[in-house]
Parts: C-alpha cells; sequence; structure tokens
C-alpha cells in the first residue's frame, strides 16, 4: 500500500511539472500579439500624458454663430465668447462668402492651420490649431458653426494621470469574424453627448461568435466614396459591463476595412470615447441595434477606475 501511494505521489508530481511546464510555453504568435498590445497601449498613455491637445487636459468648449462677430475672452480660468469687442478681447471671429475668418486683438494669440501662420484678417481653412499662453485650442467647423475647444496642460487631472486602465490581453477576445456588406447603406443618426447629431451610414453586418455564441455588431462609415477595402470602419458598441468595470456610454472600435469577407475582430482594441476624460468632446452614443447582452471583459476600462 505504501508503495502505491509513492508511485501515486510520484506520478501526480510529474503531471504537475508537465501541465505547469505547458502553461509557460505561450504560444509565440500569441505571446508577439500581447506584447504589440501591451506596447502600444503605453505609447497612448504617454501621448495622453504629454501632448498639447490631450483629450484629459480639456478645459472648455466654445461655439461661435455664423450669424454674428463672436469674440473670445479669458475670465476666471476659462475662455468665454460674448457678443461685443471689449479690453479683453484676445480674437474675434466671424463668417464671410461661406468663410471663417479670425482678428487677433493680443499678439499673444496666434493660429496655424496645417502648421502655417494664419495672419489676422484671414480665413481659418485646414487643421486649425492656436495658442495663448500655457493654453492650446483645436479649432474647426461644425454644421455651420465654428468650434474651439481649449487645453490647459496644467490641468490637476493632466498632472495627476499616470495611465488608462484595462483588461489583461485576453485571446478569447480576438476573434474571427465575417463582414457582410449591405447593399443599402442606410444613414444612421447617432445622438452626442452635446445632444447633437452625427450621421453615419450603415455599412456593413459583422458576424462572429464568443464562448461558443453567435453574435453582431453593425459597423459604419462617415464617407462612402471609398471603394470597398478601403479607410476604416466605425464600431461603436455597449455590453453587460459598461457602468461597472467599463465606460457607461459604450465603448468604440475603429478598424481598417478588411480586403475580403473574413478577419480577426480584437475586442482587446476597444477604447473609451474621449468624453469618459474631458465634457469638452462631442461622442455619439452607440445606437440600440449595436447592444450586446453579453460581457466583454477586454480592452479599457473606464477612467477614473473604481477600487
Amino acid at each position: 500500500m505504501k508503495k502505491k501511494l509513492i508511485l501515486l505521489s510520484i506520478i501526480l508530481s510529474v503531471a504537475f511539472i508537465f501541465i505547469s511546464s505547458c502553461k509557460k510555453q505561450e504560444n509565440p504568435e500569441i505571446k508577439k500579439w500581447k506584447t504589440a498590445i501591451l506596447k502600444k497601449r503605453a505609447a497612448e498613455d504617454k501621448e495622453f500624458k504629454t501632448s498639447p491637445t490631450s483629450p484629459i487636459a480639456g478645459l472648455n468648449r466654445l461655439t461661435a454663430s455664423p450669424d454674428k462677430t463672436s469674440y473670445i475672452i479669458f475670465k476666471e480660468g476659462n475662455f468665454e465668447l460674448i457678443n461685443k469687442k471689449t479690453d479683453d478681447s484676445l480674437i474675434s471671429v466671424f463668417k464671410k462668402d461661406n468663410k471663417w475668418f479670425w482678428e487677433v486683438f493680443d499678439k499673444d494669440f496666434f493660429c496655424k492651420a496645417s502648421g502655417k501662420p494664419v495672419e489676422s484678417g484671414k480665413p481659418l481653412e485646414g487643421d486649425i490649431t492656436c495658442k495663448y499662453n500655457r493654453y492650446n485650442f483645436l479649432v474647426y467647423p461644425l454644421d455651420s458653426r465654428l468650434v474651439l475647444v481649449s487645453f490647459d496642460p496644467e490641468k490637476k487631472e493632466v498632472k495627476e494621470f499616470t495611465r488608462r486602465y484595462y483588461y489583461p490581453p485576453n485571446p478569447d477576445y480576438r476573434v474571427k469574424a465575417k463582414i457582410i456588406r449591405l447593399d443599402k447603406k442606410d444613414e444612421v443618426k447617432m445622438i452626442t453627448s452635446q445632444n447633437l447629431i452625427k450621421t453615419s451610414y450603415r455599412y456593413a453586418r459583422i458576424e462572429f461568435k464568443i464562448n461558443g455564441k453567435k453574435e453582431h455588431l453593425f459597423a459604419y462609415k462617415k464617407d462612402l466614396s471609398k471603394k470597398p477595402g478601403e479607410g476604416y470602419l466605425f464600431i461603436p458598441f455597449k455590453d453587460k459591463t459598461n457602468g461597472k468595470e467599463t465606460y457607461g456610454a459604450g465603448r468604440f472600435l475603429e478598424i481598417k476595412e478588411p480586403a475580403g469577407d473574413s478577419f480577426i475582430l480584437d475586442f482587446n482594441e476597444a477604447f473609451n470615447p474621449l468624453c469618459n476624460y474631458a465634457p469638452v468632446w462631442n461622442c455619439s452614443y452607440p445606437p440600440s441595434e449595436n447592444i450586446l447582452n453579453i460581457p466583454i471583459k477586454a480592452g479599457e476600462k473606464k477612467y477614473p477606475i473604481e477600487h
């Protein structure tokens, strides 16, 4: 009996060593994929900390109307739009001949369009960024209005930021998927966090399995001018983790459109709308057709995380 127990003990020990060894020998491709995911997250977190227009540095959002001249002032730590010029006015913005123009009153306020300085009285066209002392601006037309989003790199939230929060890379949420491009690409109007409407086109149905269960999401495009297999697809979605472990309003995936009909859909790439970091952003809410009745424990968690 004693010999049998010793033999059984030896067998169990060998089995344990074998199983442990198998676990340590991770698939090289999976290991490479995990390394790439972690490296990408670290790079994005660094940009969140250091970028002059970091999402977390968003200070406030100004919207200029096309039917009047608006003047920007700085008051009590924030920028404001007023309807008349004062001694405190930094710049004015106005629309003429279907173009937006600006006039500078404070030489410390300057703008660039596509990297080149824009002179006072000239139109604001292209990719526009502005600066006033330590503050930065993104400026862009939205419908008929002009939006100016200000950023403060010395915000308390920026100074305290170390990293975003994620689920560990999990290959179970890196699934084989099928893309079915729709013949009729209807407009879909998505409500946004600024109580506005963003219009996209329902482009394709994405079918996949998670934990053996069939699921699907719709993918959208803002521009249908590109050929199939070109450009990017926008996949906003909600799942059972929202409001608990992940951002309550949902999460996004943006993927390069696959050339064929099959591809790998990786939920480890899911990220939060910028509204999770500052209320200055205008984020689409996922439509009801993109709500999953399962938890997707992959990708980015909400910020800041609740311990």
